[in-house]
């Protein structure tokens, strides 16, 4: 049964609070290192564009999530990772917050382990300490779902159309998979309406809390797309993969995995993901419609449709969230349950606390594959400066920003003639680099290396050229 008011009992709310600043800790931990790829791609365009009004009108590339961009812009190129990266950590810990109110609204103790789910699970800590778009996006998210909650239990002060533009609006501006979000958030009251009041009633009642919603999204569209269409120009992508059957279950099953810490590829995520919403219709939870649109006809539709880039976890971020909040509800009504249930309970919990910290601490070990530790390298070699050439284009972005944290001199080369170092880095799934290489008819030898795991990092060598 939902909450009377909008807040949990103080003793709650605190203890949701504290882990909410928990997982700030944690997501600072995390985001110790420089800039992995898509990161240092971002502060890029950002740099080379100069000026406000260029990020939205001179970078037309999906990499660019404009308020992000913005921040990173506002920073600086050189700006140590802890603030480049400050957006997220702040975003991705309220977010905590916020889904413990949500949770909250289920029962005692509902709030208090969904924000422990939110607060350890590995693609939040991940998203949450790095200097994209996608936590200041999980949190309008999860704002708008707060205030829909709300709204379909009867609490007349959710009733906030304009908020929820404004939600959908930023949220778009930071990440567009608010589009996919956005379907859902709309859905999920259609069709409890639908079920309470009729066909026409629900439409009437959604249009009226959601369509200023719907048309700030347009507006956040126009705004990214615009640009594009006036100029004539094409937009860009980072990378372009047509949908197979095969990367669409790769991306669907990174994405749940790492949101409840099995980093491991099994087919039975997704399987036991549809099994879990379908059998919460005997939670009697409110958010049965959001659980069944978010986790089941969201990856359908992406499958049936064909959707381009399909194979990329971040897609589904909007599965993993629902999934989340369904796990809160889940664990609590087991917990209660008593006997088997309340074991079954028990273990879920603590495993997915205990593989969740344990993915969290590999990320902080690993840094992403730092590509700073090759700055660090190249500076105890040639610590005046040095020129380095790259293997391929990503490697540009990597180190520009890398040598900007450091205030070190580089001269990236994509070209011949040989130069004394060379940095060749690749993606997870390709072959990697040997311990010896010949570029420009010289032999190097790799000198220092990472390797990033998890859902953000790139693997990478540096090399020295092989004096006679």
């Amino acid at each position: 049964m939902a909450a009377p008011t909008a807040f949990p009992p103080s003793r709650e709310l605190r203890w949701i609070i504290a882990i909410a600043l928990a997982g700030l800790i944690l997501r600072i931990a995390a985001s110790s290192g420089s800039l992995w790829l898509d990161e240092a791609w971002s502060a890029v365009l950002a740099n080379d564009v100069g000026t406000p009004l260029g990020i939205f009108v001179g970078i037309n590339h999906d990499n660019n999530h404009h308020l992000n961009s913005l921040w990173l812009q506002t920073v600086g190129l050189g700006a140590p990772p802890l603030v480049a990266r400050a957006l997220s950590i702040v975003s991705g810990s309220l977010a905590i917050l916020v889904a413990g109110l949500i949770g909250a609204r289920r029962g005692t103790g509902v709030g208090v382990v969904t924000a422990l789910l939110f607060a350890v699970s590995p693609v939040l800590v991940t998203l949450g300490s790095e200097a994209r778009g996608y936590a200041p996006m999980t949190l309008t998210l999860l704002v708008s779902a707060w205030y829909i909650d709300r709204y379909l239990a009867g609490d007349e002060g959710a009733n906030r159309p304009l908020t929820l533009a404004f939600c959908f609006f930023v949220g778009a501006l930071f990440q567009l998979t608010m589009l996919f979000a956005a379907c859902a958030l709309v859905g999920w009251p259609f069709l409890v309406l639908w079920r309470r009041t009729g066909f026409r009633a629900a439409a009437i009642a959604t249009a009226r809390l959601l369509g200023p919603a719907l048309v700030a999204l347009l507006a956040a569209l126009a705004i990214v797309f615009a640009p594009v269409m006036l100029s004539g120009a094409e937009f860009r992508f980072g990378s372009k993969q047509s949908f197979t059957l095969l990367l669409f279950l790769h991306g669907l099953i990174d994405l749940l995995g790492y949101t409840v810490g099995y980093t491991a590829i099994s087919f039975w995520l997704p399987t036991g993901a549809a099994i879990l919403v379908i059998l919460s219709r005997q939670l009697k939870t409110p958010r049965l419609a959001f659980y069944w649109l978010a986790v089941i006809a969201f990856p359908l539709a992406v499958a049936v449709l064909h959707t381009m880039n399909a194979g990329h976890p971040r897609y589904y971020l909007l599965a993993g969230l629902a999934l989340l909040l369904l796990l809160g509800e889940t664990l609590v009504a087991m917990l209660r349950a008593g006997g088997w249930k309340t074991v079954i309970g028990a273990i879920g919990l603590g495993a997915f606390s205990g593989a969740s910290m344990a993915a969290n601490f590999d990320l902080i070990r690993n840094r992403r594959g730092d590509p700073g530790m090759a700055i660090e390298a190249l500076a105890a070699r040639a610590p005046k400066g040095t020129r380095v050439q790259i293997d391929r284009e990503t490697g540009l972005a990597l180190l520009k920003v890398a040598a900007a944290e450091a205030s070190y001199p580089i001269d990236i080369a994509a070209s011949c003639p040989a130069a004394r170092f060379v940095f060749a880095d690749w993606f997870n799934g390709e072959p990697g680099s040997s311990a010896e290489i010949i570029r420009c008819g010289v032999r190097y030898r790799g000198i220092a290396s990472a390797d990033g795991r998890g859902l953000s990092g790139q693997n990478w060598t540096l090399y020295e050229r092989v004096t006679p």
